[in-house]
C-alpha cells in the first residue's frame, strides 16, 4: 500500500471528513483497513478511483478519491490543500465521461448521490454536472456529527 500515507492525510482531516459517513481516522490502521476494502471491491478500477496529482517536478501524490462505491452511488473527497483549484471538477468530468462510455460492465441508467444538505460545495459540484434533486430525508445517517439529513440527487445516463 504505497499510497497509504497520502490517503491517511485526508482521511484524518476533520474538515475533509466533516460530511463523510465516518469520523476522521485516528490511526493509520483505520485507513489501511479502508483501503483494503476499496482495493478488494469488485468496483475497484472500474468505477472507484484514487485521484493523483502529478506536478512536473515532484513525485505524484494521491490527493483524493472518487467513485461509485456500490456501482451506482457516487462519493468523493479531496485533500484540503487542493480545494478550490478545480481538481475535483476535472476528475468528475473525466470520471463521468469514462463511466458512461464503458461497455465492459453492467451499470445502471443513473448515478445517485446522498449528500448532507449542509455540504454546499458537494451539492454545487454535482449540480454542475447535471445531477438533479430528487428528495430530502431526515435523520438518515448517525455519524460523528450526530444525526444527519440527506439530500438525494440523481443523474440520468446522457442520451447518445
Amino acid at each position: 500500500m504505497s499510497d497509504l500515507q497520502d490517503f491517511h492525510e485526508f482521511f484524518r482531516d476533520k474538515d475533509v471528513m466533516r460530511y463523510w459517513s465516518t469520523a476522521p481516522h485516528t490511526d493509520l490502521q483505520q485507513t489501511e483497513n479502508y483501503l483494503h476494502t476499496m482495493v478488494d471491491s469488485k468496483y475497484n478500477g472500474l468505477c472507484d478511483f484514487a485521484i493523483e496529482y502529478a506536478p512536473p517536478s515532484a513525485t505524484p501524490k494521491v490527493i483524493g478519491k472518487l467513485g461509485l462505491f456500490d456501482g451506482h452511488e457516487i462519493g468523493f473527497m479531496l485533500s484540503r490543500p487542493y480545494w478550490g483549484r478545480g481538481y475535483m471538477k476535472e476528475a468528475m468530468s473525466q470520471f463521468l465521461s469514462d463511466f458512461w462510455a464503458r461497455e465492459d460492465m453492467e451499470k445502471s441508467d443513473e448515478i445517485v448521490a446522498d449528500a448532507d444538505p449542509r455540504n454546499s460545495a458537494c451539492i454545487g459540484l454535482l449540480k454542475q454536472f447535471g445531477f438533479k434533486e430528487t428528495g430530502y430525508r431526515t435523520k438518515t445517517w448517525e455519524t460523528h456529527l450526530g444525526w444527519c439529513d440527506s439530500l438525494d440527487l440523481k443523474m440520468e445516463r446522457p442520451k447518445r
